[in-house]
């Protein structure tokens, strides 16, 4: 092996850091970096830091943003009735690819996982059902992955949502409090990722969502 700088080693290694860059792709994006001409790098590292800086979660559907409360939660056109639940700021980019879907958006942060420790205080449960408890959403669609972690977190939120409008049917008897809880449909292929899906089949599988069944105690 040829000998090479510490510091072009420790650029490989922080490359192969990010998601899905392995081995060769991060020494192509090192020297595609080093072929750059100053003003493109100051104006890389710029963005970076300027990024990271002032973009942050939204305070009320976890997606990232630079303002607080988000855009599409500051959307007022948007169907108030009907709520989208992802795992990940990249999945809810990936479901508003589907055009007819205009109703708003709950980041979780994750799925849960007992194996890798993720339990529900780890994901942004409590605020999605504070959101809940105002009753005006009518359909919640959980469009999670289609794997183990995927499923597991959709029959914890199942039985959590069940539970919150009983409670709320209770303490508001003369309120007509109704959910219909959605899947997409199974032409999502077993253990994919909504990031990677393209435009079609997002579209199919939200269009042909089924209802969720309540479960039993």
């Amino acid at each position: 092996m040829i000998s090479r700088p510490e510091i072009l080693d420790k650029l490989f290694q922080v490359l192969r850091s990010l998601p899905s860059v392995g081995p060769k792709m991060s020494e192509r994006i090192a020297f595609y970096l080093l072929n750059s001409s100053e003003e493109q790098i100051k104006d890389f590292l710029g963005t970076v830091q300027k990024a990271y800086e002032n973009v942050r979660p939204c305070s009320i559907c976890g997606y990232w943003d630079d303002r607080s409360p988000c855009r599409i939660c500051q959307d007022s056109s948007r169907d108030k009735t009907l709520l989208c639940v992802v795992e990940t700021p990249q999945d809810l980019v990936a479901m508003s690819r589907i055009r007819n879907f205009e109703g708003y958006y709950h980041v979780l942060g994750g799925a849960l996982s007992p194996l890798d420790g993720i339990g529900p205080q780890d994901l942004r449960i409590i605020p999605l059902m504070k959101r809940l408890e105002t009753g005006e959403f009518k359909e919640i669609v959980l469009a999670l992955n289609p794997d183990t972690e995927g499923e597991t977190t959709v029959h914890y939120l199942i039985k959590q949502i069940q539970a919150l409008y009983e409670k709320l049917k209770a303490e508001n008897p003369e309120k007509s409090l109704e959910i219909k809880m959605t899947r997409l449909a199974q032409g999502l292929p077993a253990g994919g990722e909504l990031e990677y899906m393209d435009e079609i089949t997002l579209m199919r599988a939200f269009n042909g969502r089924r209802s969720l069944e309540p479960l039993e105690s």
